[in-house]
């Protein structure tokens, strides 16, 4: 860096003005959009040139970690089951996850395999206010979402609508095929 930062001030600073002091360390590399992720990649630029990167032993185990994340990624996209009653065109042009989970019918089931055992959730309907509202039964006990028994199958708090294949993450700016 040409100069130092006073990472105390960043926060006060505009956009514009976040911008002009990213141009005079990184030239014209492409700024974060955002004015919080902004800062946060001057701070952590600044304080790697002073202190030093990650060491060699580091990237190794984010690179393969990635590595591994992406395969999952994309084994979970192509394995993606898709729901009785719609179209794989269907699932991927759903306009939102909320719509794609309100347009089960019920009735439908979901099923993935995750880590060789594989997991089967009914929808059911459950009427609230006088409107219809889905529900997933799973393993004999009713969820109120499909993160919620996305959660009990895996343990983390993953979205369950993408989890069961009715959103791609890959559909954003392409047209369904």
């Amino acid at each position: 860096m040409r100069s130092t930062l006073d990472l105390a001030k960043l926060p006060r600073l505009s956009l514009a003005e976040l911008r002009q002091v990213w141009r005079e360390h990184h030239g014209n590399a492409k700024p974060p959009g955002q004015k919080r992720l902004l800062m946060r990649e001057l701070g952590w630029r600044y304080q790697e040139s002073i202190g030093g990167g990650l060491d060699a032993p580091t990237q190794r185990l984010l690179k393969a970690a990635m590595a591994r994340a992406d395969r999952e990624s994309l084994r979970n996209e192509r394995d993606a089951p898709v729901s009785a009653g719609l179209s794989r065109s269907r699932v991927i042009a759903t306009a939102s996850t909320r719509r794609a989970v309100e347009d089960l019918p019920a009735g439908s089931r979901l099923i993935r395999e995750w880590r060789g055992r594989t997991h089967e959730v009914t929808v059911v309907t459950h009427t609230v206010n006088g409107k219809s509202k889905p529900a997933f039964r799973y393993r004999d006990k009713e969820y109120a979402s499909l993160t919620e028994v996305t959660l009990v199958i895996t343990g983390l708090h993953w979205s369950g609508p993408r989890f069961f294949g009715l959103v791609n993450r890959a559909r954003r700016g392409r047209s369904a095929s």
